[in-house]
């Protein structure tokens, strides 16, 4: 793998002479347990005639025609850096937490969460790239953007793998949809093409503490976190408002995150 933000590539777009007999885009079809060297997790696929496809991977068998749920809970944990980073860095030494042993750039198309340790602020990056390391070890990973501002050892991070790495065939209402497999997939660990609703727009936001279990789908609060559905519609609570913010894709007020889908 490369370093990289993940890719968007739009199929019969203008000037695209479409319409061939076969083979226009016969890969959304497929399944592999080997990765696509064309794609990473998480790259989208838009075809203006068919949908938009996100190439992700199973956790567990998938049925087509049946919505595929994000089973991804984070990969680090709440941890306070140890190694520290000025403003304009590009990357950051991820501290020793427990952790599978990473191969380089396992982690491309992921998210890392950033708390500067004295304020609400939040810098959220997606991740280009990591360095190799053992089980529990640090390592370093690489972002899409500068820091605003320096890391210090009261700050903090979480990380996540893009969350379409750990999809399988719906099982709870507690768990997020990601959308519907376009083919059949018989297990864990195959490579394969999942239809969403909309590109993902993935954005951290604060969570009130009624963001667990259930409480998937977010409105928002008056001072901009998140708050539940039921908090809004039901017009009780002067500090929520009837506008749908969007839902969250993994972690809740009690985990890693949450990694959030702006509506």
């Amino acid at each position: 793998m490369a370093r990289g933000a993940n890719r968007i590539s739009i199929l019969q777009s203008a000037g695209y002479v479409g319409g061939q007999k076969h083979g226009l885009w016969d890969f959304i079809y497929t399944t592999s347990t080997t990765k696509d060297p064309l794609y990473n997790i998480g790259d989208v696929v838009v075809i203006p005639s068919r949908g938009i496809f996100v190439y992700s991977k199973s956790a567990d068998a998938c049925i087509s025609g049946q919505g595929a749920e994000f089973t991804y809970t984070g990969y680090i944990p709440y941890t306070e850096f140890t190694v520290t980073a000025d403003v304009g860095d590009r990357s950051v030494t991820v501290p020793a937490a427990t952790h599978a042993a990473l191969a380089t750039d396992e982690l491309r198309n992921g998210f890392i969460w950033i708390y500067d340790g004295s304020t609400n602020n939040v810098q959220f990056r997606q991740i280009l790239g990591n360095d190799s390391a053992a089980a529990n070890a640090a390592f370093v990973v690489y972002l899409d953007g500068p820091l605003t501002e320096a890391v210090t050892t009261s700050s903090a991070c979480e990380v996540c793998q893009n969350p379409y790495a750990a999809l399988r065939t719906g099982t709870s209402a507690s768990l997020p949809k990601a959308g519907v497999p376009t083919v059949k997939v018989t297990a864990a660990n195959v490579y394969f093409w999942c239809q969403v609703g909309r590109l993902p727009s993935y954005a951290w936001l604060a969570p009130q503490y009624t963001i667990i279990d259930k409480q998937i789908g977010a409105c928002w609060r008056h001072d901009g976190t998140l708050d539940t559905v039921g908090n809004g519609v039901d017009g009780e609570n002067d500090y929520v408002s009837t506008q749908y913010a969007g839902h969250t894709i993994a972690g809740n007020y009690e985990g890693i995150g949450p990694l959030f889908q702006l509506a």
